[in-house]
């Protein structure tokens, strides 16, 4: 796919992730931790040197490798999942005390009611806190201990579908770093210990990316079509499960769109125009299919669930745009805030979206344009630029009191994982070294890979639209967590497009 927009799509995905790893270097954006430069800056040279001049062994590249990584990593992850489990509260303690109250035969109260109608896009969730209630119920374990187990599951898949995307255009040495790389950046997260949609979406947002890829590699339309179904089927669950994966969907009518305009004729417009309208409409028909499933399987009573109480998209544009200082003095960019909430309860719609547009005009007048700009670089920056993902950030769950270990192995596990471990600033520097070489490895091969593969593309519009999303909507670090390995995807297959052999040669001569 060599041609000038999609080149153009690339260098713009290169010189915004660069951008971003020099400014995490230089000048971060503080999460919610702090991370040390000493620890950072060896560990991103580190990892960029092996990304570049780093082999795989020959014996690693066969068939049966990946499926055992992905099985040790799925079960890595549901191991340290069971060990460091804690009291964590936010949204995924109150559906999972739902779904405990829906299996116990009781009637949800008026607030949790209340609660189902501002974010109605829980439900899901509580469809599958519900199944693992059940489970539990039936095996005498804990749902959340079942809840980890279904979070495995999902690293396990999420790490083969990696491989699968990239394989057919890196090979298997870097599809096999690829698989690791996630697992360390999603497969020892502390997120493991949480049951929340960013694991139970993920492996539906890299399996229809490759489902995408793989459908374009077929030369028969049957293949093709059928492929191309079970991919955007796939797009629509992560979507259900969780609303950032609408930007995949997106990206694919974007690379169509990309072929179109470069390589223009009334025959290959009609084509594009047909196939690409028919995945949308599937897209939507599907995620309204599993939205009224989900409703139904939820046990919710749904003649109680207002939809007038439900916040607006401009309320999330504007609940995007607000600026606040936490309580360490560190400043947050569009995340979320309570009495932008507070302010809306009690609203009809119509003033849901008054209230939002006034917030916005505010802000502009406030900031002006290029204070705005300046505030949506500040955000992207403050976002893309933690390894950790916001781990330990959200609600009440970085207080000290929320772990209680049981045994050696879970005070091991605490004193690496745990936000007041030992270990712990160690082990977030180095995830964040990580996570910047992947990003810098990603940034250089889109500068300099050629040709422009439609992957390749698909991966960058796909890493431009969730940067697009969480700057424009309410969002932090965290909303970027599903898509993860996505990006470690991209640095992969952006990174074979690069001449090593040459710029080995050169360095050797010189």
């Amino acid at each position: 796919m060599e041609t000038p927009v999609g080149r153009a799509m690339l260098r713009l995905t290169g010189v915004s992730l660069v951008a971003v790893v020099v400014t995490a270097l230089v000048a971060p954006r503080s999460p919610n931790i702090t991370y040390d430069r000493t620890v950072v800056v060896p560990v991103v040279i580190a990892c960029v040197a092996l990304a570049w001049f780093g082999r795989v062994p020959a014996g690693l590249k066969n068939r049966w490798v990946p499926v055992v990584v992905a099985v040790a990593g799925g079960a890595v992850a549901a191991g340290l999942g069971q060990a460091l489990r804690y009291d964590f509260g936010w949204d995924a303690r109150v559906m999972l005390e739902m779904a405990r109250s829906l299996h116990a035969g009781q009637a949800l109260t008026d607030v949790e009611y209340e609660y189902i109608s501002l974010y109605p896009n829980n439900i899901p969730l509580l469809v599958i806190d519900r199944l693992g209630v059940e489970v539990a119920a039936a095996l005498g374990f804990a749902p959340v201990a079942v809840l980890i187990a279904l979070t495995g599951v999902c690293v396990g898949l999420t790490v083969y579908a990696a491989h699968l995307l990239v394989v057919p255009v890196a090979g298997r040495g870097a599809a096999l770093v690829t698989q690791l790389m996630v697992i360390a950046l999603v497969g020892v997260s502390p997120w493991v210990s949480v049951p929340y949609t960013d694991y139970y979406a993920m492996p539906f947002v890299v399996g229809g990316a490759a489902l995408a890829a793989a459908a374009w590699r077929r030369p028969r339309w049957a293949a093709r079509l059928v492929l191309g179904t079970f991919a955007v089927a796939a797009i629509a669950a992560a979507y259900v499960i969780k609303t950032t994966p609408v930007v995949v969907i997106v990206a694919l009518v974007v690379v169509a769109l990309v072929r179109l305009a470069d390589s223009w004729s009334w025959a290959r417009a009609r084509v594009v125009v047909t196939v690409g309208a028919g995945a949308v409409l599937a897209f939507l028909a599907m995620s309204a299919a599993l939205t009224a499933g989900a409703a139904a399987a939820s046990g919710l009573d749904t003649d109680r669930i207002d939809p007038r109480v439900t916040p607006p998209v401009v309320w999330w544009l504007a609940n995007g745009m607000n600026e606040q200082v936490n309580a360490a003095g560190e400043v947050q960019y569009g995340t979320y805030r309570r009495d932008m909430v507070e302010a809306i309860q009690g609203r009809t719609p119509v003033e849901m979206r008054e209230y939002a547009r006034t917030f916005i005009a505010d802000r502009w007048d406030e900031r002006g344009p290029l204070g705005m700009l300046q505030f949506y670089g500040n955000k992207a920056a403050w976002n893309w630029g933690d390894g950790m993902f916001w781990a330990w950030g959200e609600g009440p769950d970085s207080l000290p009191e929320r772990v209680a270990p049981r045994g050696a192995l879970a005070e091991a596990v605490n004193e690496v994982n745990g936000l007041h471990g030992r270990w712990y600033p160690l082990r977030a520097d180095l995830a964040q070294g990580l996570w910047l070489a992947v990003l810098l490895v990603a940034g250089v091969g889109l500068l300099g890979a050629s040709p422009a593969r439609r992957e390749t593309v698909l991966l960058a519009v796909t890493v431009l639209g969730i940067a697009a999303f969480t700057i424009l909507f309410q969002g932090r670090s965290r909303y970027l967590f599903a898509f993860a390995p996505v990006v470690v995807a991209l640095a992969a297959v952006s990174r074979s497009g690069i001449d090593l052999r040459s710029v080995r040669e050169r360095l050797h001569r010189r």
